[in-house]
């Protein structure tokens, strides 16, 4: 039994390697679809399960997906929150945040 929930890791995925669609969404307005940095980031380890179980090592992932998943977790520690959306999605942390989200993906979005 797979202990996360994989489509919504591979959602939270996309939305943390791509620039235009945070965004979209981070600066929204109130349009119908709205997130932000924080709760991109709480879908992707929380929300999925996939925090605990890369805590445990027991992602169902394999360990390459799971070395860049951590690897992205460490980058995603060193974004400074403070700033408004406009200026941390174009800051140089989530830069690197987008290059390690989407090779995490490459590694995960992979049929079973």
């Amino acid at each position: 039994m797979n202990p996360i929930k994989r489509t919504s890791v591979i959602e939270s995925l996309r939305e943390l390697s791509d620039r235009s669609t945070q965004r979209r969404l981070w600066l929204s307005s109130g349009a119908s679809e709205v997130s932000s940095f924080a709760e991109a980031v709480e879908q992707l380890f929380t929300d999925t399960g996939l925090g605990d179980a890369l805590d445990k090592g027991q992602t169902g992932l394999g360990a390459l997906a799971e070395a860049a998943l951590s690897k992205l977790d460490s980058a995603l520690r060193k974004v400074d929150r403070s700033m408004g959306p406009d200026r941390l999605i174009d800051s140089p942390q989530m830069a690197a945040v987008r290059a390690l989200a989407s090779a995490a993906l490459t590694l995960v979005d992979v049929p079973e």
